[in-house]
C-alpha cells in the first residue's frame, strides 16, 4: 500500500536531524540506520541527559562515523543530574560514570557534604581528568 511505502522512505542526502530530539522511527529514515541502531541511540541519549558533541554519537554501539553526517545538534538543553541528591544506582546508571565513581560521589558527600565542584573528585584516583570533562556538562551542583 502507498503508507506502507511511506514507512520505509529513507531521507535524501544533506538532510540533517537533530540528534537530541529525534525519536526510532525519524532515525531510522536515515540510510545505514536500523532498528537496533535507532534504539542505541535513544537508549545512549536517555541514559546520558543528551549529546553535547556529535563525536559522542561514535559511542553508540554500531554507530559508524560515515552517519555523523546526518545530524545537528539542537538547542535542546542537556538533563542534568543532582550530583548531591542522586543515589548510587542513578548515579551508576550515567554511561560516563561506573560503579566505583558513583561511590566516590556518595561517600564524599556522606563525609564532607556538598559537591560543589567536579574539581573536588579529581582528588580521587577513580577520575582521571577525561572523566570529569566528559561529565562536566551532566552534573548540576544544587
Amino acid at each position: 500500500t502507498e503508507n506502507h511505502r511511506l514507512l520505509y522512505e529513507k531521507y535524501s542526502e544533506g538532510t540533517k536531524i537533530d540528534v537530541n530530539v529525534a525519536d526510532t522511527i525519524e532515525l531510522k529514515k536515515i540510510p545505514g540506520i536500523g532498528s537496533a541502531i535507532a534504539r542505541n541511540i535513544v537508549g545512549f541519549r536517555q541514559r546520558l541527559g543528551g549529546f553535547y558533541a556529535l563525536e559522542q554519537l561514535l559511542e553508540v554501539r554500531f554507530f559508524t562515523p560515515d552517519l555523523l553526517k546526518w545530524f545537528v545538534l539542537g538547542k535542546t538543553p542537556i538533563k542534568k543530574m543532582r550530583i548531591n541528591q542522586e543515589s548510587l544506582d542513578k548515579l551508576r546508571s550515567h554511561p560516563y560514570l561506573n560503579f566505583y565513581q558513583a561511590k566516590v560521589i556518595v561517600e564524599h558527600r556522606k563525609k564532607r557534604g556538598k559537591i560543589k565542584s567536579l574539581s573536588q573528585l579529581s582528588l580521587y584516583e577513580e577520575f582521571t581528568e577525561k572523566d570529569l570533562e566528559r561529565l562536566s556538562a551532566y552534573f548540576s551542583f544544587d
